[in-house]
């Protein structure tokens, strides 16, 4: 998908290089909204391998994994992943590099890679947990029309267990899904 500054694409082998250079040079701003990582994380070893295992999980129609490339196709502005794909619902995560937030992109990728997930997957409902200090995240997921179930979930984040609010998206019934 082919938007005015990047394409969305789903990742491959061809960017395990540019996946392993999103999450170094993108380091101290995913840290603080990640849980903990493991020590070889910031390897190329590491993101080879968390890549095939995606890409499996793809295979099985159990995820799906898409990264926003630059028009020269030599990096990763940010990422886009619903996992846990069920029968009726799945979960979104996104991240986004500190030097193109605040520009739309990320919107532009959710918009439609929700329009590509409940095309391509019998499901009616995405799910999204957010922690509640992330005003950028919340601010998105609200503008996304996602609406707050009432419900919250802990994780580890950063070596403390962080509250995240949970959200779901209900498929429309009309062709639109979002504007």
């Amino acid at each position: 998908m082919k938007f005015a500054h990047f394409t969305l694409g789903e990742i491959s082998p061809k960017y395990y290089q540019l996946l392993f250079n999103y999450y170094n040079d993108n380091k101290n701003h995913l840290e603080p909204w990640e849980p903990t990582r493991a020590e070889n994380y910031y390897s190329l070893d590491f993101h080879i391998k968390r890549t095939d295992e995606r890409l499996q999980l793809m295979a099985e129609n159990k995820s799906m994994h898409f990264i926003m490339l630059n028009d020269s196709k030599n990096e990763i502005l940010g990422v886009c992943n619903y996992t846990k794909i069920g029968k009726s619902e799945c979960w979104l995560g996104f991240s986004i590099a500190s030097k193109y937030q605040s520009r739309g992109y990320m919107n532009e990728a959710v918009v439609s890679s929700i329009e590509y997930m409940f095309t391509k997957f019998p499901i009616y409902q995405i799910k999204a947990g957010v922690i509640t200090r992330n005003e950028r995240s919340m601010k998105l997921i609200k503008r996304l029309s996602f609406k707050p179930t009432g419900n919250f979930t802990k994780m580890e984040i950063k070596g403390k267990v962080e509250q995240l609010k949970i959200y779901k998206f209900i498929k429309p019934a009309s062709k639109t899904i979002l504007s």
